[in-house]
C-alpha cells in the first residue's frame, strides 16, 4: 500500500501543485478584486475636546466634512458594500499645521484589500468661541380669514442664548420665528423653526451653533391672536362749540366718517359707534367754516385697536353761517349746460363741487334744497378755445336769494375731427 502511495511521488505532487494553481486561477477570473468609489461618505470628528476645552471652537472647510473613499476588495464582496457601511473618522489628536487632521476609513465587517478618501486630510479652522442673546422675531405668512386681523404676535421663548465661532456670533443680527397663519380663525400657538440673518438679509448656516435652553432650532413656538373686526361710525358731541355774535352752527362732517377696529367677539358684539366727547370740539367764537384734527385713539374702547393706526386721525369740518344765511356744496355735475357751440366740448377747471351762498328766513334756509336742473350756465358767447369765468344762474325759491354771485371757470377745447365725426 505504501509502495502505491509514494510511487510517482514528484508527479503526484506536481499535479496537486497545479490543480491548485488552475483553481486560484478560475477563483480570480470568476471573482476578481478590483476598485470602487463611494461618495459623500461622512467624516466623524473624534476627540472635539481637544479643542473645545481650551475655549476654542472649529469650522470645517473645503467641504471636507464628506469625502469619496475608494475600496478594492473582490467584486463579490464591493457588490454587497454600501456607503453606510464605510465608516471615516477624523481624530482631533492627530491634527497636524494646525489645520489638518487625518481621515482613517474602515470597513467594520467587510474584508478588503485597502480603503483610503480623497482628500486624505479634514481642513479645520480655530477660532475663539463666542456667545450672545439676540431676541426672537416672530413674523407671519399667509393671511388669516376674511373678516379677521393679527393681534399680537409672541415667541416663546423670546430670546435665545447661542454658542459658536466668534466669526460667525458677530455675524448674527436678526433671529427669526417664522409661521403661517393663512385660514386662522381663532387664536392659535404654532411650532416655528429658527432662521439666522445677517444684516444684509442673508441667512447664516446654524449648523456649528449651539443654541442654550433650546433642544434645536425647532424647539420654539409663537402665540398667533386673531382678532374679530367691525366698522363703527364715528359720533361727535358738538355741544361746547360756540359761534360768535351773529353767527350759527350749522353741523359737522368728518372724514373718515367710519373707522375699521379689531378685538374680541365679546367687546365687539354690543358695539356699534365711537363716541367722541365735547371736550375734543371745545372751539370758541366761531366766525367761518372751521377744519379740526381730532385724534380719536384715546376715546376707543377697551380691548378695541384699529386696524388701520394712520386712521385715527379724522378731520372734522365745523359749519359756521351767518344768521340769515347758508351756504350750500353742489356738485359741478349737477350744473345744466345751455348752447354749447359746435365743435367745442367743456370741462370744469374748478374742483368737484361749487358753493353756493343763500341769504334769507333762516326758517326758510334750514329746509331748503336744491333739486335738479337748479344750476345751469348759458354758453351762447363763448365761441372760442379758452378758459371762462362763467355765471352760475341759480333757481331759488321765494323768500331767499343769492349773497354773492356764483361763477364756475369753464375751459372749452376744439373737437377733433375724427370726434365730431
Amino acid at each position: 500500500m505504501k509502495k502505491k502511495l509514494t510511487k510517482n511521488l514528484p508527479l503526484k505532487l506536481l499535479s496537486l501543485a497545479l490543480a491548485v494553481f488552475l483553481w486560484a486561477v478560475v477563483v480570480n477570473v470568476d471573482d476578481p478584486v478590483t476598485s470602487v468609489q463611494f461618495s459623500n461618505v461622512p467624516v466623524e470628528v473624534l476627540h472635539p475636546e481637544v479643542v473645545t476645552s481650551k475655549g476654542k471652537t472649529y469650522q470645517i472647510e473645503d467641504e471636507t466634512d464628506t469625502v469619496r473613499v475608494t475600496v478594492r476588495a473582490k467584486r463579490s464582496v464591493l457588490h454587497s458594500m454600501t456607503v453606510s457601511d464605510i465608516k471615516a473618522s477624523a481624530d482631533m489628536k492627530e491634527m497636524s499645521l494646525g489645520s489638518q487632521v487625518p481621515i482613517e476609513v474602515s470597513i467594520p465587517g467587510f474584508e478588503y484589500v485597502e480603503a483610503y478618501s480623497s482628500p486624505r486630510n479634514l481642513q479645520v479652522t480655530i477660532e475663539d468661541e463666542a456667545q450672545n442673546t439676540f431676541p426672537i422675531t416672530p413674523t407671519t405668512t399667509g393671511s388669516v380669514r376674511d373678516g379677521y386681523v393679527l393681534g399680537e404676535i409672541k415667541a416663546d421663548p423670546e430670546k435665545v442664548r447661542v454658542n459658536g465661532p466668534k466669526s460667525i456670533i458677530d455675524q448674527i443680527d436678526k433671529v427669526v420665528a417664522e409661521v403661517d397663519v393663512t385660514g386662522l380663525a381663532e387664536d392659535t400657538t404654532l411650532q416655528s423653526k429658527l432662521v439666522f440673518y445677517d444684516a444684509e438679509g442673508k441667512t447664516i448656516d446654524n449648523t456649528l451653533l449651539t443654541l442654550q435652553d433650546l433642544r434645536d432650532e425647532n424647539d420654539v413656538s409663537v402665540q398667533v391672536e386673531v382678532r374679530n373686526t367691525k366698522r363703527l361710525q364715528l359720533e361727535f358731541d358738538t355741544s361746547s362749540i360756540r359761534t360768535a355774535d351773529g353767527y350759527i352752527f350749522t353741523g359737522i362732517t368728518t372724514e373718515p366718517t367710519e373707522v375699521q377696529v379689531s378685538g374680541s367677539s365679546d367687546v365687539l358684539e354690543d358695539l356699534d359707534k365711537i363716541e367722541i366727547p365735547a371736550s375734543a370740539l371745545n372751539i370758541q367764537n366761531l366766525n367761518s367754516k372751521e377744519e379740526v384734527v381730532v385724534d380719536i385713539t384715546p376715546y376707543l374702547p377697551d380691548g378695541v385697536e384699529l386696524i388701520d393706526k394712520n386712521a385715527g386721525a379724522v378731520v372734522v369740518t365745523i359749519g359756521i353761517e351767518e344768521e340769515g344765511s347758508r351756504t350750500l356744496e353742489m356738485p359741478t355735475g349737477s350744473i345744466v349746460v345751455n348752447n354749447l357751440q359746435e365743435g367745442l366740448r367743456y370741462s370744469y377747471v374748478s374742483g368737484s363741487n361749487l358753493e353756493i351762498k343763500v341769504q334769507g328766513d333762516q326758517e326758510l334756509l334750514d329746509s331748503l334744497e336744491l333739486g335738479e336742473g337748479s344750476l345751469s350756465i348759458n354758453l351762447v358767447t363763448y365761441r372760442e378755445p379758452g378758459e371762462y369765468d362763467v355765471p352760475v344762474e341759480v333757481r331759488l325759491p321765494e323768500g331767499c336769494s343769492l349773497a354773492e354771485d356764483v361763477v364756475i371757470k369753464v375751459r372749452l377745447e376744439q373737437v377733433e375731427n375724427e370726434e365730431s365725426e
